[in-house]
């Protein structure tokens, strides 16, 4: 009886420290995107990370309003491909850690040691992402111009909205909707 006791508090103690370090940094916001706001999914809404993206070279609104030129344009599609090639890498990596750990929890004997170390490794390789996201922000700062970067800046502030939900009028309860101006 004593022993088994024991080996429940042990076990307890065991699990509370798992939480402590795999949850509690996770609730006080440290892995989050934006200030105020929690992130989504892998890294934000969509999986597309917070801020100016490398992808933009996709969108010809922003082509025209950043009046990128042609070298601009194929300067952000190859380092767009490049990121996102080492983000796949980065991600079947954190991927891979993720189905280890899982693993770890499930087996018979949890082994507190090596479910740190893939804590660790986790961490490190969501460190990696984040400084990839910082280098393509600095390669899109290196790419656009000055005007065009304060340009940019001001899309970010002043975000347009789009799809059919923000053209519908405010309506009084039972009133029918209007279709949507195109």
């Amino acid at each position: 009886m004593q022993f088994t006791q024991s080996k429940k508090i042990g076990i307890g103690i065991m699990v509370f420290q798992m939480i402590a370090i795999c949850f509690i940094p996770v609730m006080a916001g440290a892995f989050a995107f934006e200030e105020g706001r929690p992130a989504k999914g892998i890294e934000g809404p969509c999986h597309h990370p917070p801020g100016p993206s490398l992808g933009m070279w996709r969108d010809p609104r922003m082509i025209q309003q950043l009046e990128l030129t042609e070298a601009q344009i194929n300067q952000l599609r190859e380092a767009d491909f490049a990121a996102r090639e080492e983000g796949l890498a980065l991600k079947a990596q954190l991927d891979g850690l993720r189905l280890k750990m899982d693993q770890a929890f499930t087996e018979e004997t949890i082994d507190a040691a090596a479910i740190r170390d893939l804590a660790v490794k986790m961490s490190e390789v969501k460190g990696k992402m984040f400084v990839q996201r910082i280098e393509s922000r600095l390669t899109l700062a290196k790419i656009l111009n000055q005007n065009q970067l304060d340009e940019l800046k001001m899309y970010a502030k002043h975000p347009k909205k789009r799809g059919p939900r923000h053209n519908v009028k405010q309506l009084a309860p039972g009133q029918p909707a209007e279709k949507p101006e195109n």
